[in-house]
């Protein structure tokens, strides 16, 4: 059996002594005739727009610890084997080309997200083979792992670009959608 929830005590009346002490004070006070407040306009919208990536898609990924292809699901070979090839126009090169890792990469997020709005197609991004670094070749590795990992949403096929096109120090994108 259910128990009835516990009745909340009532508030005290007021006895005609407050009441009459309320209405003293208020002696002489005359209502206003209309609201004094000025209706407020919704607030504009933010300026600065949230972007996120697209979903990770997992790549079907080949190479030789120098040359890269990599494609999504339902990509051919014969489509791969076109885009190493040198036979693809790009849209649009990006030059990353001698830039510090970390503003690279966010040069590359805002350029895939520029290509996405644009409806670019393909696109040639240039990172250089790493002969001036102590240690390989950190930016060709960390477009390469963006372009596999967080943005790879954004990418329907990739290959290391054809030796016309800068050989191990580029990278040939092509991107889903487009025109």
């Amino acid at each position: 059996m259910r128990k009835p929830p516990p009745k909340k005590p009532k508030r005290p009346a007021v006895t005609p002594e407050e009441q009459a002490m309320f209405l003293a004070a208020l002696d002489g006070v005359t209502p206003l005739g209309a609201r004094d407040r000025i209706a407020l306009p919704p607030a504009p919208p933010s300026v600065v727009k949230v972007v996120t990536l697209p979903p990770t898609v997992k790549l079907a990924v080949e190479g030789n610890g120098q040359q890269y292809t990599a494609r999504a699901p339902g990509v051919s070979l014969s489509q791969v084997a076109e885009l190493r090839s040198g036979r693809v126009r790009f849209d649009k090169t990006l030059d990353l080309h001698g830039e510090l890792v970390e503003p690279a990469l966010a040069h590359l997020r805002e350029f895939l997200f520029q290509a996405s709005r644009e409806g670019w197609r393909t696109i040639l991004v240039i990172h250089g083979k790493g002969l001036h670094s102590e240690h390989g070749a950190p930016l060709r590795e960390a477009v390469h792992h963006e372009l596999l990992g967080a943005c790879s949403g954004f990418v329907h096929a990739l290959a290391t670009a054809a030796p016309s096109d800068g050989g191990e120090g580029a990278t040939c994108v092509v991107l889903r959608g487009g025109r």
